[in-house]
């Protein structure tokens, strides 16, 4: 029920973004979204995937915004040429060096605030959406016990409820 799918005969009218978006499914079957934090830190997240192979879209928080595209489209890269689909609650190999990445679900109080060039295309939310986590140097992620606090900031827990989130930069902003 995408914007390609429900009303491609309207494109011209269509805002830029948009269009760019829909040129990229179409393409190469996603577009990688970059937004950089004015109060949070950067991310970004795929748009399309759910349209080209019917598995979840995927997002990476607290990196230059340069640095969680590339990972994002590598992750796409995964799904749509190495038919490696996407699930929750999955460890991801083969993404960062020497590192497996966590894989958990986005809960949908989070699209309006993070994800509104993905729900302008997709017209229907929610549609699946998975955040994938990177480590601290030590391998251990944001809710392990050790785990970098500095690091743990970076990356909310975006499978929760945003009205249930610990207080951060990401539920004040």
């Amino acid at each position: 029920r995408c914007i390609v799918c429900q009303d491609s005969a309207n494109e011209a009218a269509w805002d830029p973004r948009d269009r760019e978006i829909a040129q990229n499914v179409r393409l190469v079957g996603w577009h990688t979204m970059g937004v950089t934090g004015d109060d949070t830190p950067d991310w970004a997240y795929s748009i399309g995937l759910w349209h080209s192979t019917g598995g979840p879209d995927i997002c990476i928080t607290g990196l230059p915004v340069e640095n969680a595209m590339r990972l994002v489209t590598g992750i796409a890269l995964q799904v749509t040429r190495d038919n490696r689909p996407l699930a929750p609650e999955k460890r991801r190999a083969g993404v960062i060096e020497g590192f497996d990445m966590a894989i958990r679900a986005v809960h949908p109080s989070w699209y309006p605030a993070m994800f509104g060039a993905g729900m302008d295309f997709i017209q229907v939310p929610p549609w699946p959406l998975l955040q994938a986590f990177w480590p601290d140097r030590t391998g251990r992620f944001p809710w392990e016990e050790g785990a970098d606090p500095e690091q743990r900031d970076k990356q909310p827990f975006l499978w929760l409820d945003r009205n249930e989130h610990p207080d951060s930069v990401w539920v004040a902003s």
